[in-house]
């Protein structure tokens, strides 16, 4: 008894291991190289074979993403037969390097399978100048025409990407120039092929910037070595001194910063005149010292100045205000002063230069 069930066993196996269900796929990547956009859709073939003893179908077939639509029979595959899958890539308004994928489902359990499709697509001018704004040359374009970097606290490092396009038809070696001791910039990739994307990735070291504020920088950029032609590319940022350690003990004998009069009025001046100066006071009503970071303006033809920037509680300081109207645009003035201190409620107070400029 023992012999005929074991038999009957091994025959189940037998049959079971010979009724397989399994594909073999010709080939599950294929690469377009670079064509251009105006070509419009490009579409290849994925071609398997049901290697198994059973017959098997494909249930579904999905896209990564709504630029590629893949094609398919559902009827059911013979043993030995061959079907096939079309997958699409739609290239409009897609400029640069892609890698989709398509993941295909069969009638058996665990038969997903991947199918990648990649190229680089040479963008027309339109495409390339709505994701690529900036005209940096005529070799490279950029998705900005500055690096922001937006707020900055104090002490800490803050990351940038700036992506690029080569709008040439030969490789480049973009580069960065000019830098200040507190921004360093890498290019990856390194080596940028016709038609393809890179990134500008800008680190801003807080803690080596002298200033704090708004701090302004301009960049040189460079499609590659052997090109003589640069481009200028403003960076800026907004450091902050951070007070989010402080304890609410420290908060409490924090120094505090209060302008006795926040407008300097320069009244009329005469367009020719030379220049001619005011003066505001700044006093610490805090209980310790207040220290003056920065005063400055970014007005052109007004200057800033003060005679000390450290203050005891009780203590005052003068800002010196200058302006030259020969330098002034407009028939009016009205120019931002920002005094930058380590007040925790108040680490931005504004001074206004206000006149009225008579040609």
């Amino acid at each position: 008894m023992k012999k005929i069930l074991s038999a009957i066993l091994i025959s189940a196996a037998a049959t079971a291991a010979y009724a397989s269900e399994s594909v073999q796929w010709l080939e599950t990547n294929h690469n377009f190289g670079a064509f251009d956009e105006n070509m419009g859709r490009v579409s290849t073939v994925f071609r398997f074979v049901n290697t198994g003893t059973k017959p098997v179908s494909i249930v579904a077939a999905r896209a990564s993403c709504g630029c590629t639509a893949p094609e398919y029979d559902r009827e059911p595959v013979a043993p030995g037969d061959t079907a096939e899958v079309r997958v699409t890539y739609d290239p409009a308004g897609r400029p640069g390097r892609f890698s989709k994928y398509v993941a295909v489902d069969f009638s058996y359990e665990g038969s997903r399978q991947k199918l990648t499709i990649e190229g680089t697509v040479v963008g027309n001018s339109a495409s390339v100048a709505q994701q690529y704004p900036a005209e940096c040359t005529s070799m490279l374009r950029l998705s900005r025409g500055a690096a922001m970097m937006g707020d900055v606290v104090k002490g800490q490092l803050k990351t940038l990407f700036l992506k690029a396009y080569n709008a040439s038809h030969d490789s480049i070696r973009p580069s960065v120039s000019n830098l200040p001791k507190y921004v360093s910039v890498t290019v990856a990739p390194e080596r940028v092929a016709p038609g393809e994307q890179c990134s500008f990735i800008f680190y801003f070291r807080s803690d080596r910037c002298p200033l704090y504020g708004l701090v302004s920088d301009t960049l040189y950029v460079s499609p590659d070595h052997l090109s003589s032609t640069i481009c200028p590319l403003p960076l800026t940022a907004l450091v902050n001194e951070d007070f989010t350690k402080l304890s609410p003990k420290q908060l409490a004998k924090a120094p505090a910063i209060r302008i006795e009069n926040p407008s300097a009025d320069f009244d009329v001046l005469e367009a020719a005149s030379p220049a001619v100066e005011r003066t505001v006071e700044i006093a610490n009503t805090g209980k310790s010292t207040l220290e003056i970071r920065r005063v400055y303006t970014a007005t052109p033809g007004v200057s800033v100045s003060i005679d000390r920037t450290s203050l005891k509680p009780g203590k005052k300081a003068t800002i010196k205000v200058c302006v030259n109207p020969a330098e002034l645009t407009g028939a009016l003035l009205n120019a931002r002063i920002s005094v930058i201190s380590n007040d925790p409620t108040q680490p931005i107070a504004t001074i206004r230069a206000v006149g009225t400029i008579r040609r």
